[in-house]
């Protein structure tokens, strides 16, 4: 980790302002030869974290543009390596140009996710917390990013760390045990052992169904709008999200694949999907179509049910309410700019005591009211995602699965009889896959393929 590195640190392309980074022992020595103070001073004499104005000079002393730079000492940096930054105008031109300045001064571009790496093999982070990073990065969603920023602070690290200290304590009750296990009070210590166990597990059990429930939350929460063909499911989808996003005709079928858009609501991502309208069909893609839709139906965590108030209800009205009857749904009659076959207690014979909202897609009739519903919705759907720390991806969420799965092993093993001296190995197990999660015991090959995944500049 000694050489220097650099890349850029924002997205290349026109702005205001663009920042390179080098990360590295020969850091502010390859600075020196690249920037040029305008107070005429030496770099290398710049105090800590204090922006200084100077010139960008290429290899013949010849001003490129001005800027700011900023040193950052080790082991007072983002890798506990010195760290330079370099502010100028946004220009792939300058940009590139500084880099290729920097290799030509003794740097080499950075890969993916070095930056982070360094500052995880050098102590700053936690293989946890470095992938929080990544994660901040990509999150679309409010509540998901203060749920990652906590796991940034350490909060999920120092959970793991207890459950740690913890196992590490029983491994010490069942040396004890098998110490003294001719002498009186050891099945006491036995049973004692039972409930430590069992507190430790069912701990780490309720962090994974939290972290599954985390996933929908950073993803999106999976809205579908279902219906019999020509009810008018895609300009439904046009008007909640305010713009033409699937192809609206009067043929019916004309959906023959779900259509899927990311929509936020209250801070909360929703993946809003306008599916293929459920009935009989002999035609192949139109099949393919429909069990996708009834996939769809099945992870769906609302339910938008259309029909055509112009038309008597069909068989495949019935069968669609089967299909959503037990899951959190909003009834829909469309199309209310038109004579009126469906009364709204027809609707209410099949789902009884449940509102009923009228609108017109086309005319954007009764559409606010549908957007109040659906956030009265969401408000309820939010309540049960209120997480301060969480396994942030499914890396994390396996090892605290296979750590669940070795601790209950352990207990019922000792329950059944099994010799304590024997559940230590279950014990061992589940405190390699704690460690994995803050990034010990890890193999270099797994933290390669994490890092690789990060952009570059990061």
């Amino acid at each position: 980790m000694s050489e220097t590195i650099v890349a850029a640190s924002t997205p290349l392309g026109v702005g205001a302002i663009g920042i390179i980074k080098l990360s590295g022992k020969g850091s502010i020595e390859v600075v020196s030869k690249v920037c040029r103070l305008r107070s005429g001073k030496e770099i290398k004499k710049l105090p800590n974290f204090k922006l200084a104005l100077c010139d960008i000079i290429d290899n013949n002393g010849k001003a490129l543009d001005e800027g700011l730079v900023v040193l950052m000492r080790e082991p007072f940096s983002y890798t506990r390596e010195d760290v330079v930054e370099i502010q100028v105008h946004s220009s792939p031109l300058i940009i590139q140009k500084i880099i290729q300045l920097c290799i030509n001064n003794g740097a080499r571009l950075a890969e993916p996710g070095e930056f982070t790496k360094r500052a995880f093999l050098n102590g700053r982070l936690s293989l946890n917390q470095a992938e929080s990073i990544a994660e901040i990065v990509k999150t679309q969603s409010e509540k998901a990013l203060y749920s990652i920023y906590q796991n940034l602070r350490g909060i999920f690290g120092e959970k793991i760390s207890e459950w740690q200290k913890s196992l590490v304590f029983i491994q010490a009750s069942i040396q004890v045990e098998c110490d003294f296990s001719d002498r009186m009070g050891a099945s006491n210590i036995q049973n004692t052992i039972i409930n430590e166990i069992n507190d430790v597990w069912q701990n780490i059990k309720q962090q994974y169904d939290r972290s599954k429930k985390f996933q929908n939350l950073k993803d999106g929460l999976l809205v579908v709008i279902c219906g019999k063909p020509n009810v008018g499911k895609s300009s439904v989808l046009n008007s909640i999200i305010g713009k033409d996003r699937a192809i609206v005709t009067p043929i019916p079928g004309t959906t023959r694949d779900a259509i899927e858009e990311l929509f936020l609501i209250e801070g909360f991502p929703f993946r809003f999907v306008d599916t293929a309208g459920i009935h009989e069909s002999k035609n192949f893609i139109e099949k393919i179509g429909i069990e996708k839709t009834k996939k769809y139906l099945e992870e769906a965590h609302l339910v938008i049910v259309i029909f055509d108030r112009s038309q008597n209800l069909q068989n495949e009205d019935y069968k669609i309410v089967d299909l959503v009857r037990k899951k959190p749904h909003i009834l829909v009659l469309n199309k209310s700019d038109l004579t009126s076959k469906i009364e709204k207690k027809e609707i209410n014979q099949l789902y009884p005591g449940e509102q009923v909202i009228e609108i017109s897609a086309l005319s954007g009739e009764g559409i606010d009211r549908l957007m109040d519903t659906i956030i009265e919705k969401v408000k309820i759907i939010k309540e049960n995602y209120d997480e301060d720390y969480v396994a942030i991806n499914l890396r994390q969420q396996n090892e605290l699965l296979k750590a669940s799965t070795f601790l209950e092993q352990a207990k019922k093993s000792l329950e059944e009889g099994v010799p304590v001296d024997l559940i230590s190995i279950d014990i061992d197990e589940a405190l390699r896959c704690l460690k994995r999660i803050n990034g010990e015991d890890i193999d270099e090959k797994i933290i390669e393929s994490i890092f690789n995944k990060f952009c570059i500049g990061k």
